[in-house]
């Protein structure tokens, strides 16, 4: 008995020791005071359920980093592009600003004399995805969310195994979690082909320093260091033949010329932290000519080191409007901080016009991006709802001089939680394009624009909207 009550009061001494030092944690951390007010509360007032829910989900990563500091010099010397002399770019002084931003934030470098190709189907995209595997002559690095094992998850599967028989280096990198419910037997056969095989953060791999919370959400190919791909397309049937009864929209692009040095690095810094193995040779980095007249910057943002560099771009682009700016995106729950420049942009007399899906993959991510809509509305702010699917879309457009296109939605997830990567694409060209797929859009949307009509919508749904708005920080 007395040793049964000695047990019992040691667990009571250790459940308080790593509670108190949670929060202390938290306070330390200097993190959004209401984001550490609710976990120090959930803390207090949530026995067991509390700690376990902060161990998983709330903690922060802002003072890791991936790679080694030898590591990392290892691989931003291995880019031996020369540097462009940004204040002599035939550029606004406003973009100018924003190169040298995104580059002081993750060292990402501008790159001149890129051909860019954007898609908006995923059929268009996967079949040139597919000739390029085909086509490798040296190595293939792949990385997606999901990888399903499905009839286009085959296809590209074989594409690369067929790739690998002939002697071309295959790396493919996953996310455990965005691959949780795929069956592994589709990476099993890659890698019986030689193939080399990761998951990133493996859900059942205890590693102190790392959570569940923390995800990899970049879809990024990289063949022969030559041409690249980006975008927001997982590969999965439901991006060309739709899932059930809806069909997906999304945009991607492929690119050839030096800014694939920026997605090899991207790859690279996450193939190095799970295999340990620095891809710095030569052949990954190759001396790349100019293939044509569009610059492009890559945008490297996860929850290590000091930066939320996405959002700081994306906070940038809308303040810098003189015209317009146009976003799509599959959930709108967006900072404080963006909401306030969406608003001063309206306010100011810029035509800010959002897109978000009417129908998505993920209803609780609906009533959150629809507890935002009246914030919008009442600064001038054009929502529109897509209703003949899902999408999936990660784009912004600006002042037809500057196009944003990844893998980051517009919300907290992808803005603190997550690995992303996105292309800014400075090019009057592609603004132009990008716009006019957004228009072509439009056509298929419902446009909320009268607020007064907007808060008329059903008080059950008011009620939702609101629980999933309060718990947003940490979704």
């Amino acid at each position: 008995m007395q040793i049964s009550t000695w047990f019992v009061n040691a667990l009571y001494i250790v459940y308080a020791v790593l509670v108190l030092s949670s929060i202390f944690v938290v306070i330390s951390e200097n993190r959004n005071a209401a984001k550490s007010l609710a976990w120090i509360l959930a803390l207090i007032f949530l026995p067991v359920l509390g700690l376990l829910l902060y161990l998983l989900f709330g903690q922060s990563l802002r003072r890791e980093t991936l790679l080694s500091k030898s590591n990392r010099e290892k691989l931003f010397n291995s880019n031996k592009l020369p540097d462009v002399d940004i204040d002599a770019l035939p550029f606004s002084e406003n973009n100018k600003q924003l190169i040298k931003m995104c580059s002081r934030l993750e060292a990402s470098r501008f790159y001149p004399g890129n051909d860019v190709r954007v898609y908006v189907r995923g059929n268009d995209k996967f079949e040139d995805l597919l000739f390029d595997i085909r086509n490798a002559q040296k190595f293939i690095h792949i990385q997606y969310f999901i990888f399903r094992d499905d009839v286009l998850g085959r296809r590209i599967r074989d594409a690369l195994i067929e790739a690998a028989d002939r002697g071309v280096e295959v790396r493919l990198l996953y996310d455990d979690m965005g691959c949780f419910t795929v069956n592994r037997r589709i990476f099993k056969k890659m890698a019986q082909h030689g193939i080399e095989v990761r998951a990133f953060m493996r859900i059942f791999q205890f590693r102190p320093s790392w959570r569940l919370n923390f995800r990899n959400h970049r879809k990024i190919v990289v063949i022969d260091g030559l041409m690249g791909y980006i975008g927001g397309m997982n590969v999965a049937d439901r991006y060309v033949d739709g899932d059930k009864d809806l069909s997906w929209r999304d945009t991607h692009m492929r690119v050839a010329g030096p800014a694939v040095h920026g997605l090899q690095m991207s790859f690279s810094i996450d193939w190095c932290y799970e295999s340990k193995n620095v891809l710095s040779e030569e052949k990954y980095f190759p001396h790349l000519l100019p293939t044509g007249d569009t610059g492009v910057q890559i945008i490297l943002s996860g929850p290590t080191g000091p930066w939320n560099s996405i959002a700081m771009m994306c906070e940038k682009i809308v303040s810098m409007a003189h015209e317009y700016v146009y976003i799509q995106t599959p959930y709108f729950l967006p900072t404080d901080s963006l909401v306030y420049a969406l608003q001063v942009a309206a306010l100011s007399g810029v035509d800010v016009r959002i897109m978000i899906p009417n129908h998505t993959d993920w209803v609780v991510m609906r009533w959150g991006s629809f507890s935002y809509i009246s914030q919008m509305l009442s600064a001038g702010v054009k929502v529109y709802l897509y209703q003949p699917g899902m999408l999936h879309a990660k784009t912004i457009v600006v002042d037809d001089e500057l196009v944003s296109i990844g893998s980051a939605n517009f919300d907290f997830r992808s803005f603190e939680h997550n690995f992303e990567t996105n292309a800014l694409v400075y090019s009057k060209e592609q603004a132009l394009r990008v716009k006019e797929d957004f228009m072509i859009d439009v056509q298929h949307c419902v446009l909320i624009d009268d607020l007064d009509q907007w808060r008329q919508r059903p008080f059950i749904q008011k009620i939702y909207e609101s629980v999933v708005r309060l718990i947003s920080p940490v979704l």
